[in-house]
């Protein structure tokens, strides 16, 4: 079996083995969207950059296997630059809406750009926009405009299912999954799209509608809490509670109510039952 260095610690594993396996084994992590061990090499991401010795350039970690006294570097400077440089490609169209969605505190994107991104945004252009509920089946439903294009399942419907129902449309920035003419996403694996989508562009279109949602209520109104009679806002927490065909069935609201006055200005506060705080003058 072929001896390979990374990092400094020298491994012995199968030949075949990619570097994002043979890192793995090594107890290095090597971030990576598209790959999956279950999957064909796409190399689409190219998040998972290392330097290898006397190769010119960085090289994918997915679709490098290893080869007998090679040294690999998965955190050199350059490396690191280029992961910036990637999460920055990925999230340059991304959409700001981590606090609503399903993903959040269990995304990749999130992870790695606290890992390897935390670089200052040059964008300055409108992002562009995608559908935001696409139902592909009677089980899934996409976001497209979460979707980094990472292709695990399309390849899943080509290789695992083998029907085929999935296909990356359109060019360039507004490329975007999407089903074939007169097909749907209903074969009896279908809900694993889902658990190997890494970024939560793939959602079950039961949950969408199960989970609760809070939306921030404004009322203007007037403080009474002097004479001067203050313009303000205030701030109220409504939850509602959708069933599977997205209809109201619950709803409760918490009042906001004066904490303070001081100089002209109030603040007001949710009740103890819990809320929003709002400060307003």
């Amino acid at each position: 079996m072929p001896k390979v260095t990374i990092n400094g610690k020298e491994i012995e594993v199968p030949a075949g083995t990619n570097l994002i396996e043979a890192a793995r084994a090594a107890g290095v992590e090597v971030p990576h969207y598209c790959y999956h061990p279950g999957l064909s090499i796409a190399g689409q991401c190219r998040l998972c950059m290392v330097d290898i010795d006397k190769v010119p350039r960085p090289q994918i970690a997915c679709n490098t296997q290893v080869a007998d006294g090679m040294v690999v570097e998965t955190e050199t400077p350059r490396v690191k630059d280029t992961r910036r440089s990637m999460m920055e490609f990925h999230l340059i169209n991304h959409p700001l809406d981590c606090p609503v969605c399903d993903q959040a505190g269990e995304c990749w994107l999130q992870i790695y750009y606290m890992k390897h991104g935390l670089y200052d945004p040059r964008m300055t252009d409108e992002k562009v926009h995608k559908p935001k509920a696409v139902p592909l089946g009677p089980h899934v439903m996409l976001d497209a405009e979460r979707c980094i294009l990472c292709s695990r399942c399309v390849r899943f419907c080509d290789e695992i299912t083998g029907t085929g129902e999935l296909g990356i449309f359109q060019r360039g920035d507004h490329s975007e999954i999407g089903l074939f003419p007169g097909t749907a996403l209903e074969n009896l694996y279908s809900g694993n799209v889902i658990d190997i989508c890494p970024v939560g562009a793939l959602t079950d279109r039961d949950f969408r509608f199960q989970v609760r949602v809070w939306y921030l209520d404004t009322t203007r109104s007037l403080c009474n809490g002097c004479a001067r009679g203050c313009n303000v806002e205030i701030h109220t927490n409504r939850e509602r509670m959708h069933h599977n065909q997205g209809k109201r069935v619950a709803r409760s609201s918490r009042a906001t109510t004066p904490r303070s006055t001081s100089g002209g200005s109030a603040t007001w506060a949710a009740t103890a039952s819990g809320g929003s705080t709002t400060t307003v003058g």
